[in-house]
């Protein structure tokens, strides 16, 4: 009976159904398993550590170094990973933010790849004295008693030459809006003409007879001007979206080649429009000789400086002496040496958007009355729109469209308060935040807002360096022996003397270019990771060839293993 109690505890023991036995195995082979696959991984680390061209990471796998050695180098790897991206995130947000570098070019610019500078003038003397006595119909209209003895000719005409004097001078109780061609033809009656202004010319220091040759009719927000080398109407205007009442420049069409973005073709002959400069100094530039009479003279209209505005600007620009010009006085010799500045991009800018390179490309940006697109027209153009929305009209300086009514005296203090609203309202769209006290709103400022008017892609400035003298005419006649007083010079006249021409034969272009183009971007960070790690573009290969191909075929090998065991053991049982 004992022996078969002791079968039975021995079967009890072996019987296979006993939970006991087989969990412990179990278990056992799982925690097994766990190890293998452990060691495996880190035999695979110590592999690649051992193998890898990266700096640092073979003192880690290595089995000869102890525990603090390992560790030292595990957080310099680490510190040398966190420093090389962070530098290279520096880069990237950098490139992100302006990827545009302005510099200079490699090489200089002779004069006569571009245009000789485009020369605008005005005289101050808006309405000849001996015409229309601007300063006694001020007093008249001004005053109440005689207010009422003014004919209504004479109200329109003396409110109609204040558009063109000091902006206090305007009558707010004026016409608000006029006949566009009314206003203009009192003006042409009044202004003094081309033949009351020069008296002679020379271009590249050859006399011109008549100095309508090369100077033309423009009319501006100073009222009739003269141009030399600016685009006729033809080239600069889109003039099927123009109004018809009047012309702004009198000169229609030249065969021009040149262009704003493309410059001069290579066979095109030097005496090709707009003229350019053959040269620098005085004899190679223009020279012209003013004047104006005693008599015409008026010193309420436009203060106690008598004389001429003169602005240099793009030929491609309509121009605008009421913002920008220099004074030539009467009885003084000007000397005005001109030094270009242009500004290029490169080709490699043109995929990027034209808010992060900061200009347009001529195909970017459409203008519905110019056909030339820079910074000066687009302002002006919006201008002109963000006037008509605020005041309801236009001044007669400005190109518009045919449904925008002409300004007049009563609405002046209107486009004064435009101009000044126009720039706050360009300048709070680059602000953070509204200004709840914002009183332009609706059509204006959505006016306003999409102006963005970005400097064009290739643009051209001109500096001007004056100088000038005392131009003592009289003295000049006395020693020549020559009358004072004869068909073409007047006891009265009053002179000025311009010489304007380009001060260098050279000058230095400006250029748009790529911080980073996506060499530049991989080298510099190929120039960090090999800097700071010994990394390269075969260490990638590595990290990939040690991911996939041979962790592929050690698998492989691992469960090629496996089966040939398991067929050996079959064999064996």
């Amino acid at each position: 009976m004992k022996r078969h109690s002791r079968s039975n505890s021995l079967g009890k023991i072996d019987d296979p159904l006993s939970d006991s036995p087989v969990t412990n195995g179990h278990t056992n082979n799982m925690a097994t398993e766990k190890r293998s696959t452990f060691d495996s991984v880190k035999e695979y680390f110590i592999d690649y550590t051992t193998n890898s061209n990266l700096h640092g990471l073979k003192y880690i796998g290595e089995k000869q170094r102890t525990f603090l050695e390992k560790l030292f180098w595990v957080l310099m790897f680490i510190s040398c990973v966190l420093v090389c991206g962070s530098t290279i995130m520096k880069l990237f947000n950098k490139w992100s933010e302006n990827p545009v570098i302005v510099s200079f070019a490699e090489t200089s610019t002779p004069v006569w790849q571009i245009p000789y500078p485009a020369v605008t003038l005005c005289i101050e003397t808006k309405a000849k004295q001996t015409k229309f006595n601007f300063t006694e119909y001020y007093h008249l209209y001004r005053n109440e008693s005689t207010f009422a003895n003014l004919t209504e000719e004479e109200r329109n005409t003396f409110e109609d030459v204040s558009m063109v004097c000091d902006d206090h001078l305007a009558p707010t109780n004026g016409r608000e809006t006029s006949m566009g061609n009314e206003t203009i033809e009192n003006l042409r009656r009044l202004s003094p003409d081309m033949n009351d202004i020069f008296l002679g010319c020379k271009w590249k220091d050859v006399p011109r007879n008549n100095c309508a040759d090369v100077f033309y009719e423009v009319l501006t927000e100073e009222g009739f001007c003269y141009t030399f080398n600016s685009l006729g109407a033809d080239e600069l205007f889109r003039l099927e979206n123009l109004h018809k009442d009047y012309n702004y420049m009198a000169l229609d069409h030249k065969n021009i080649t040149w262009t704003l973005d493309g410059g001069y073709p290579p066979d095109s002959p030097l005496d090709s429009y707009p003229w350019r400069g053959s040269g620098y100094g005085a004899k190679a530039g223009l020279t012209f000789l003013l004047k104006a009479h005693a008599i015409d003279l008026d010193y309420l209209c436009k203060g106690p400086v008598q004389g001429f505005k003169i602005l240099l600007h793009n030929p491609a620009e309509l121009p605008r002496l009421s913002e920008q010009f220099f004074r030539a006085p009467l009885s003084q010799e000007v000397i005005v040496a001109v030094k270009p500045k242009m500004m290029t991009t490169s080709e490699g800018l043109r995929s990027y958007d034209s808010e992060r390179r900061q200009c347009y490309f001529p195909s970017e940006r459409y203008l519905k009355y110019f056909k030339i697109y820079t910074q000066q027209n687009c302002e002006m153009e919006c201008l002109a729109n963000f006037t008509n929305a605020r005041c309801g009209c236009v001044h007669f300086g400005m190109p518009h469209g045919p449904n925008m009514a002409t300004c007049n005296s009563g609405k002046m203090a209107c486009i004064k308060k435009s101009q000044m609203e126009l720039v706050t309202v360009e300048m709070k769209s680059g602000m953070a935040g509204d200004d709840e006290n914002d009183t332009i709103i609706g059509e204006a400022r959505e006016v306003a807002l999409r102006c963005k008017c970005l400097p064009a892609c290739t643009s051209i400035e001109y500096e001007a360096e004056t100088s000038q003298a005392d131009y003592d005419w009289k003295s000049l006649f006395r020693a020549y022996k020559l009358p004072m007083n004869n068909d073409t010079v007047e006891e009265d006249a009053l002179f000025a003397r311009v010489f304007v021409f380009f001060k260098e034969a050279q000058f230095i272009t400006s250029r748009r270019s790529e911080l980073y183009g996506p060499t530049d971007f991989l080298a510099n960070c190929g120039g960090l990771l090999g800097l700071f790690m010994g990394f390269s573009i075969l260490s990638v290969v590595e990290i990939i060839y040690f991911l996939t191909l041979r962790l592929y075929y050690l698998l492989w090998k691992k469960k090629d293993s496996k089966i040939n065991a398991d067929l050996n053991n079959k064999r064996l049982a």
